[in-house]
Formats: C-alpha cells, structure tokens, sequence
C-alpha cells in the first residue's frame, strides 16, 4: 500500500520539476525583458526588496544526495540543484565543534557566533546562564532590523513556532527549552515582548500549540496545552490584532486582510509529510504554507510596502534523522525542495533573494558501492538477481548490491556475511546486534510498526529504521560543512567556503539595513 502511492508523488514531482525548472532557467538566465538588471559580469544590478531563508534543519550533503536520488534519480536535479551560487558553511558553535540548531540558526540570524543552545544572545552568554553571572545584551536579528525598517516579517516551521530555529529569528533566550516564554516574545503587549519588532510579526505559521494553550485546557485537537500560567495565548494574539487558524480550512481561506496571522495546525511538531494526510484536522504541508505565506507577503508589499523578510524551515528532515528513519528523512526533503519551488514560482528574483542551507547534518551516510539501476547501465551484466532489478528509488533504500570481476551483480556483504544497506547512520537507536539480513528484518520500525514488504527488501518500508554503528537513544547531528545556495539579487556574494554566521551580513548588505 506504502508503494502504491510513489510512483504517482515521483510522476508529479518530475512533471512539476520540469515546468519549474523551465521557469527558473528563464530567470536565471534573463531574457531581454530583465537585461537593465542583469548584468553576466557582475549578476543582478538591483538591490533586492526581499529575502526569503530557507533553513533544512540537519540537511546536510548526504541528505540531499540521497533524496535526489530517491525523488528524480542519479541523474535528476532537484529545485535547489538549479542555483547559480553556491557556497560552503562552517557550523562549528562558539562551543562546539559538532552544533545544535539554536547556536547555528542564532549565528545566521545575527552574524555572531553563539554557544550551544543559546539563542540571540553572544557568546559570553553560556547556556541556562549556569555561571550566574547575567546575560548580555541581546543581538540584533536580521528580522527585527527589518522590521525596524517597516519590512513585513514571516516565520513558518513544520515545527514548533518555539523550537530553536523559529525562536532564533525572533527571540533572545539563554536556554532554548524555555519555549514558554519563547511565546510570550512575539506576543504584543506582553511584558516580556520583543519590542524591536515593532508592530509584530506578521505570519506566524507551524506548530506548537501546546505552548500556547493552558496545561488545564485541551486543544482544538484534544491535546493538552503545556502552559502553567493559565493563559490561553490563542485569545491574546487575537486581542492583539491576529487571525488565528488551527486547521486546513482555516489556512485555506486566509488572505493578505488577514495579517497578521498566527496559524498553529499541531499541539507538537507538525506531522511528517508522509504521515500528513492522515492528520484529524487537516493541516497543510510545508509547500502549501510557504506558497501561502509568499503570496500573503507579496500582496502586502505590492503598492508602497517596504518588502519582507521570510523564514521557512523543514525542521523535520531533523527530527527523522534522530529516529533514524531514512524514508521520512528523504520524503521530508522532496517536500522542503518543494516548499523552495513554490517560493520560486510566486517572485520576481530581481526584487528577491532567496537563500537555501542547512543548520548542520546527521551522522548519515550512503555506503558501500551500491549499483545504479539495470537502465543506468551502459553494458550488460552477466547475472542480475530478481530483487535488485525490482528495487524502486534508484536502490538508495535497498540493500548494497555490486558486481564482481565476472559481471555478476550480487548483495554485498559484511564481514559476517550479511547484506547491509546502502544508508546507515554512524549512532542512533537501531543498532543490531548480531545483524539481521535487511531483506528479511522485522525489528519493530518507526512508531512500532513491523516493517513487512512482499516481494521487495524490508528496507523499503516507510517504517524502516536504519542501522546504527553505536547504539544511542537518539542519533546525533555531525559537524561536516553544510551547504548555502543563492539565487536572485543579491545572492551573487554566496560563494567559497564561509562561516555560517556570514550570511547575516550577505542578507543586511543586500538589504541596505
């Protein structure tokens, strides 16, 4: 049933792929109609007017690869795949060398350098303040200079609104768990409110509403809120002037007299994106919000708006990794991809920036020497086994298979004997020990279930849990270089190998802020 369903998302995605792609080469490569702001020399001659942040939150260089060739093939491209500029990241926190997302996005959002689980603040300020001796003054973010500017401002997540990457951009906190208090800062009229934002922000979309709603107070979905004060903040950001949506049909009929919006669509994280449709209420994906979110910012801007600032993330291309469930991990990325497509479709790249990267990546990697697809081949094997000429996606969820001196294509095998697959995780909560073939294991998967597939490896099954090397409760991030990835005005200054808390002044130069 899981499989019946692919085929049909991979048909679209390369047909929405090839239409889009056609759309993005035409930009980046403008016609006569966009030559007074295009030069081949030096790029865009306009300052842009917008910045869209696109933040994969531990997608790292394996990750993209992998859901590549999951989603379009060896070969195939993905949207972010057609950026013209291109650089390397440096993610290493002030004290760390392998990051977590507070002290990374922090750095990004403010061109400082921070602790681990610090959020908005330098990095004199250590976590919890366990020194005792006080916080610094809290940084500046690159929104709240936008909005200082009169720019409108967006913040959309599959997670949390007050988990660490949404915080970062608007709030100033010395340990990100407190995400309590997180939601207090965006709030207007609060007495802990950040006030360099001005009016406020503008959308607000992702989950998170257990944060808002009383720990004595079930939620829209039955869930309990996590709030000890008994304030039930979805009436406050109303008072405040907010439209506030919790479901599909609320988000659906938003429009630009609307904002500000505050749309909460989980008590948690939002749902996978494999596991989305099945959600009570509804909720929608990251593609639609983003889509969403540009058209409301764009229609607000239109006559006289000073532009806007939006952040996007795909924050549970993270959350997979640490359950070290490939198929979520990869179906997550094609839709963050997805979310960069619907951006691309709704502005003009003369007018906007738009800036894709990761905050750090896993302990993930794709292993062995495992064969492309019979078709990719461009001689004949001697021998193919059955499985390996049925293996769906590229083989990127299978077991390793290889050929030999003789041209026969055969599993490969561990010292032990027994087939591996071609993605593993260096640590995580699936270690085996003795080893199970693949093919045949049915060690309970993601939330449970046994992972059965008739005909094909086990490998391929959505509940499928990776193997890790060392076992862990939870698998970590991993320090490697991220990438950034530019297109539009300004974005030409993307390039090299850089700290990851340069693109700050890559955004505020570009900007004029």
């Amino acid at each position: 049933m899981h499989l019946l369903k692919e085929p049909k998302k991979q048909a679209k995605k390369r047909f929405g792929t090839t239409l889009l792609l056609l759309a993005a080469a035409a930009m980046m490569f403008p016609t006569a109609a966009l030559a007074d702001d295009y030069d081949d020399d030096n790029g865009w001659r306009r300052k842009p007017k917008n910045v869209i942040f696109f933040l994969g939150d531990g997608m790292g260089m394996s990750t993209v690869t992998a859901t590549r060739i999951y989603s379009v093939g060896v070969d195939g491209e993905l949207i972010i795949d057609k950026f013209p500029n291109v650089g390397l990241s440096r993610v290493a926190t002030a004290d760390h060398i392998t990051p977590d997302s507070a002290g990374t996005m922090s750095a990004m959002m403010t061109g400082v350098n921070h602790n681990s689980g610090v959020i908005g603040f330098p990095p004199t300020t250590e976590r919890g303040d366990f020194n005792n001796d006080g916080d610094d003054a809290p940084l500046w973010t690159i929104a709240e200079l936008a909005k200082r500017r009169g720019m409108k401002v967006g913040v959309v997540s599959t997670t949390r609104l007050t988990h660490a990457t949404p915080a970062a951009v608007y709030a100033h906190v010395n340990e990100r768990n407190l995400e309590n208090d997180i939601a207090l800062q965006s709030l207007p009229g609060d007495a802990t409110y950040n006030e360099r934002l001005r009016s406020g922000l503008d959308i607000l979309m992702g989950g998170g509403r257990r944060h808002f709603v009383p720990n004595t107070m079930a939620d829209e979905e039955g869930g309990t809120g996590k709030r000890t004060d008994d304030r039930d903040l979805r009436v406050e950001y109303q008072d405040a002037g907010y439209e506030y949506v919790y479901d599909k049909a609320g988000f659906d009929s938003l429009d630009a007299n609307d904002l500000p919006v505050l749309g909460l669509f989980e008590g948690s994280h939002m749902e996978y994106e494999y596991d989305r449709p099945t959600d009570a209420a509804g909720e929608p994906s990251l593609a639609e919000m983003t889509g969403k979110a540009v058209d409301l910012l764009e229609q607000a801007t239109r006559k006289g708006g000073k532009g806007y600032f939006l952040m996007v993330e795909g924050g549970r291309i993270d959350h997979a990794h640490h359950e070290v469930n490939a198929w979520r991990t990869l179906t997550d990325t094609e839709e963050f991809d997805e979310a960069v497509a619907a951006a691309i479709e709704r502005v003009k790249l003369r007018d906007t920036m738009i800036i894709v990267t990761a905050d750090h990546g896993h302990v993930f990697t794709i292993a062995g020497y495992p064969m492309r697809n019979i078709a990719d081949l461009q001689y004949a094997p001697t021998s193919s086994p059955a499985e390996y000429l049925a293996s769906p996606f590229a083989n990127i969820l299978d077991i390793v298979y290889d050929i030999n001196g003789a041209g026969e294509i055969n599993p490969a095998l561990d010292s032990s004997q027994v087939p591996y697959t071609t993605l593993v995780y260096g640590n995580g909560g699936a270690n085996r020990n003795p080893r199970f073939d693949p093919r045949t294991d049915v060690t309970p998967g993601y939330a449970g279930e046994i992972p059965v597939q008739v005909g094909m490896s086990n490998s391929n099954h959505p509940a499928y849990r990776q193997e890790a090397a060392v076992p862990m409760s939870s698998e970590t991030h991993s320090g490697e270089d991220t990438v950034f990835y530019g297109i539009g005005a300004g974005s030409e200054s993307i390039n090299g190998t850089m700290r990851n808390w340069e693109i700050f002044e890559i955004m505020r130069t570009a900007l004029g802020l």
